[in-house]
């Protein structure tokens, strides 16, 4: 009796046993420090402490009505929504043409659509800094502005849209299109009538992540923010170097929040595109 016969045999309740204690330890891998960042803050502590002695919603309120904080988290989404919408917009045209079009060269295009997602957040944020130190549109200069930011996330979020929008593009029926343009509807007409409600759950989901990116994206902004656009992480990690209140803990949570609303607008789209598809 040959070796493979001799083995034990593993089941199918063991395997599907290994499977819901490795899901259940990733979950409570993710969850855990969220959670205890929740926890802490509602503490009534006036510096970040665990375990919790005291609870209180005084630093949720003392939050709201900063003007510094808001005026934080104001940035973050105006930085974030700008970058969504660019990166979103690029990455969605360059995908189009990668996988429409024969280009040559296109192998080597493709490694530098990919490479600033490689590169460490230091490097592109110095070097956008020192590259555009010195520009300015209208006396208005690019340096610690919105704009320049969101150029530099969009390093980041633009090719994560590239590569998600061309696995959509090449699923898509090619049948459909050949078929509207066969009937004459114009290339224009063709792309936002037929493709993009064929494409609107890559797209949505595209944008959100790029939103999401942005919104987390901590290195690059250190070197090109000023007082006036700092953003919510830059703020929190000041924070944290000087007095560490549990304030912290709420912006957390005020990011934490934004991130599960876009992943629950993907995961509603989704679903509500599946429903279509299987009626």
């Amino acid at each position: 009796m040959s070796d493979a016969l001799r083995a034990p045999r593993i089941g199918p309740r063991l395997l599907r046993a290994i499977a819901a204690v490795f899901t259940l330890s990733l979950v409570a891998y993710i969850l855990i420090p969220v959670l205890v960042t929740l926890a802490m803050s509602f503490s009534g502590a006036a510096q970040l402490r665990f375990p919790i002695r005291s609870w209180s919603l005084g630093w949720y309120a003392e939050f709201a009505a900063s003007p510094q904080w808001t005026g934080a988290l104001i940035n973050s989404l105006i930085i974030a929504t700008g970058t969504a919408v660019m990166s979103s917009v690029a990455g969605v045209a360059a995908a189009y043409a990668y996988t429409r079009y024969t280009l040559r060269f296109s192998t080597l295009l493709y490694v530098l659509l990919m490479l600033p997602l490689f590169m460490p957040g230091i490097v592109l944020g110095l070097g956008v800094a020192l590259t555009f130190s010195r520009f300015s549109i209208g006396g208005y200069s690019l340096l610690g502005s919105h704009l320049l930011v969101m150029i530099a996330h969009s390093l980041w979020a633009m090719p994560l849209v590239f590569l998600l929008m061309e696995a959509v593009f090449r699923m898509i029926d090619r049948r459909v299109i050949e078929a509207a343009q066969d009937l004459g509807c114009p290339p224009l007409r063709t792309f936002f009538e037929i493709e993009v409600p064929m494409i609107s759950t890559g797209l949505i989901s595209s944008l959100l992540f790029a939103f999401v990116i942005s919104l987390n994206e901590f290195v690059m902004v250190l070197f090109l923010t000023d007082r006036d656009t700092q953003t919510l992480p830059v703020l929190m990690w000041l924070g944290l170097r000087s007095a560490a209140t549990p304030q912290i803990a709420v912006a957390s949570v005020v990011i934490s929040l934004s991130v599960f609303a876009c992943l629950s607008l993907i995961m509603v789209w989704y679903v509500r595109q599946l429903r279509k598809i299987t009626r």
